[in-house]
C-alpha cells in the first residue's frame, strides 16, 4: 500500500473518530443506568466507529491506486447537488414526514454519488426502503426518539 491522498484523508478520518470517542466517553447520562436508558455516548461512539470501518475499508482498496485530486470541477457539482437534496430533504421531512421524504431522497442521494449508473430501478427501490426501514427501527425502538410524521400527513388524517 502506497501513500497517497486518500490515505491521509483516512487516517485523518480515524483521528477525526478517535477524538469523537474521547469526547463521548466524557458525556454523563441524566438517568441511572438500570432504567434500560443506552444514554448520549451511544450514537455519537457508533458513527465514530462506523467512521473508522469505512476509513480502513477506504484505505484498504483505494489506498493500492494512485491518488487522483479530491474534487474536480463535476466533484464539486456532486457536492452542490447533495446539498441540495439534503436542503430538500430537510424541509420535506417537516412536511411529509419521515417515511415519504427518506424514501424519496436515499435514491437521490445514491444516484447523485454514485459515478457509474448500474443501478437499477428496482436496486433503488429496494436500498431506498430497507435504509428506510432501518433508520425508522433504530430511532424509534433503540434510541426511542420518535420520527416526525409531517404536517401535511398529520392534516390529511385527522
Amino acid at each position: 500500500m502506497r501513500f497517497n491522498k486518500t490515505i491521509a484523508f483516512s487516517i485523518g478520518l480515524i483521528t477525526f473518530a478517535c477524538f469523537v470517542i474521547a469526547q463521548s466517553l466524557m458525556l454523563k447520562s441524566l438517568f441511572l443506568s438500570q432504567s434500560g436508558d443506552i444514554g448520549p455516548k451511544a450514537f455519537p461512539i457508533g458513527a465514530a466507529v462506523a467512521l473508522i470501518l469505512c476509513a480502513v475499508g477506504k484505505m484498504g482498496t483505494e489506498g493500492r491506486r494512485p491518488a487522483v485530486p479530491l474534487f474536480t470541477r463535476k466533484g464539486w457539482k456532486r457536492v452542490a447537488l447533495m446539498f441540495s437534496i439534503l436542503i430538500s430533504y430537510v424541509a420535506a421531512i417537516h412536511w411529509l414526514g419521515y417515511i415519504i421524504s427518506t424514501l424519496a431522497a436515499v435514491p437521490l442521494m445514491v444516484l447523485s454519488m454514485s459515478e457509474k449508473s448500474r443501478l437499477t430501478p428496482l436496486v433503488l427501490a429496494v436500498f431506498a426502503i430497507a435504509v428506510t426501514a432501518v433508520l425508522w427501527f433504530i430511532f424509534e425502538y433503540i434510541i426511542m426518539v420518535p420520527l416526525p410524521f409531517g404536517k401535511l400527513i398529520e392534516a390529511l388524517v385527522y
